[in-house]
C-alpha cells in the first residue's frame, strides 16, 4: 500500500519553524499534506479554526508537491489511516517527551504507527506557535516580523484587539491621510484612527540628545536613514503598543504610517498585511498642498515616500490587502468616499 505522508498540527498560527519542516519534507517525500486538527486539550485557548489556520498557509511559498487541508476535509476524504506516515517536527528533548504521547494518541485513535521526525535546523528552534502569541499579546513586534509573514500579524494582532480590521495607512505628507481618517471616525465611532505623527514629539528630544540640539531631523532621516532607524525604532513600536492597548474593541484601527511602505522602513513587515493608500493624484498637488498648510520643508521628506503607483506594485509583491482614495477632490466628495469606504468595512 502506497504510504502519504502527513504533517499534522494546530498551527495556531503556522510560523517559519512549521514551514522550513514542510520545505525539509517537499524534498524528501513526492508529496506532502499539511492537516490542520485541533488538539481537545488546547481547545479552551485556541485563537484560529482549522479553516483559518489552513487559510493562513497561503502566504507561505508552499513548494509545488504540498497541499493543506482541516482535519475535518482530510477525515471526510480517507478513511484508512493505516498507510500515513506522519512527519513530526521536533526542537529539543521535552518535544520528545511530548511525542511519547502523540505516538500513543495516534496509534490508539487513528491506528497510525509509522512517524518520521526532522529535527528543527538550529535557527528555527526557539519558534512555536505558543510563543507568537505571547508575541502578539505583548505586542512585540520585533520577534512576530521574524517568526511570521504580514498577513498573519495583522490576524494575530487583530485578534489580540478583538478588532475587526486592522489598517497601515500610508501616503506622502498633506496628502489628506488625516482629514479622510477623521471623516471615517465622525461616521461611525468604531472606526479608530490612530496618528503616528505624535510619536515624534516623544521622540524629538531624544533624538537631539543623540544627534545634537541644532541637528535637521528631516535631512538625517533622508541622508542617515538606517542610523535613524535603528536608533528610533525600539522608542516608536513602544508607543505604537501604548496606543493600540486603548483601542476599543469591535473596531476598525486604522494606523497611520506614512512611511510604511518606504524602502528601509518596510513597518508592513510588522503591522501592514491591510494597506490603504491615500494621496493625491500627482506630486505637484501634494508640493502645493505642503505650502498652502505652511510646511514646505516636508517636500524633502514627502518624495522619498512611494506614491500610488508604487504603493501598489508593492502590495501585489507582496500580496497585500490594498485599497486607495484619490483626495484630489471637493470636501464634500471626499466625504462621499469615506461614507462609501465605512460602508464596506
Amino acid at each position: 500500500m502506497k504510504n502519504v505522508f502527513v504533517y499534522p498540527g494546530c498551527f495556531t498560527p503556522p510560523t517559519r519553524g512549521h514551514f522550513r519542516i514542510v520545505e525539509r519534507a517537499a524534498e524528501i517525500f513526492p508529496e506532502i499534506i499539511i492537516v490542520c486538527s485541533t488538539n481537545p486539550e488546547k481547545d479552551r485557548t485556541r485563537w484560529f479554526s482549522e479553516e483559518e489556520c489552513k487559510m493562513m498557509w497561503q502566504h507561505y511559498p508552499m513548494p509545488s508537491n504540498v497541499c493543506v487541508k482541516t482535519f475535518t476535509e482530510y477525515s471526510q476524504e480517507s478513511a484508512d489511516f493505516a498507510n500515513i506516515v506522519m512527519i513530526r517536527g521536533v526542537r529539543d528533548e521535552n518535544d520528545m517527551d511530548n511525542e511519547k504521547r502523540v505516538m500513543k494518541l495516534n496509534k490508539e485513535m487513528f491506528g497510525i504507527d509509522k512517524i518520521l521526525y526532522l529535527l528543527a535546523e538550529e535557527a528555527f528552534q526557539e519558534i512555536s506557535a505558543s510563543k507568537v502569541r505571547q508575541a502578539a499579546q505583548a505586542f512585540d513586534f520585533k520577534t512576530l516580523s521574524e517568526v511570521v509573514p504580514p498577513a498573519i500579524i495583522t490576524q494575530l494582532l487583530e485578534k489580540v484587539l478583538d478588532a475587526k480590521n486592522l489598517f497601515m495607512v500610508v501616503g506622502r505628507p498633506g496628502s489628506g491621510k488625516s482629514t479622510f481618517l477623521e471623516m471615517l471616525a465622525k461616521i461611525d465611532a468604531t472606526n479608530v484612527h490612530i496618528n503616528t505623527d505624535p510619536f515624534s514629539k516623544t521622540i524629538k528630544p531624544l533624538l537631539f540628545e543623540k544627534f545634537g540640539k541644532n541637528a535637521d531631523l528631516i535631512a538625517l532621516a533622508i541622508e542617515h536613514a538606517q542610523e535613524m532607524t535603528a536608533f528610533v525604532a525600539p522608542f516608536w513600536f513602544n508607543c505604537l503598543a501604548k496606543a493600540l492597548r486603548k483601542v476599543p474593541k469591535n473596531s476598525n484601527v486604522f494606523l497611520e504610517i506614512p512611511y510604511g511602505l518606504k524602502a528601509g522602513k518596510e513597518l508592513y513587515r510588522y503591522v501592514g498585511h491591510k494597506v490603504l493608500y491615500v494621496g493625491c493624484a500627482n506630486q505637484a498637488e501634494n508640493h502645493r498642498r505642503l505650502v498652502n498648510r505652511g510646511t514646505e520643508q516636508h517636500a524633502r521628506f514627502a518624495d522619498a515616500i512611494p506614491g500610488l503607483s508604487e504603493s501598489r506594485s508593492l502590495a501585489e509583491k507582496h500580496q497585500f490587502r490594498f485599497y486607495a482614495v484619490d483626495t484630489s477632490t471637493t470636501v464634500t466628495e471626499l466625504q462621499q468616499k469615506a461614507e462609501e469606504f465605512a460602508k464596506n468595512l
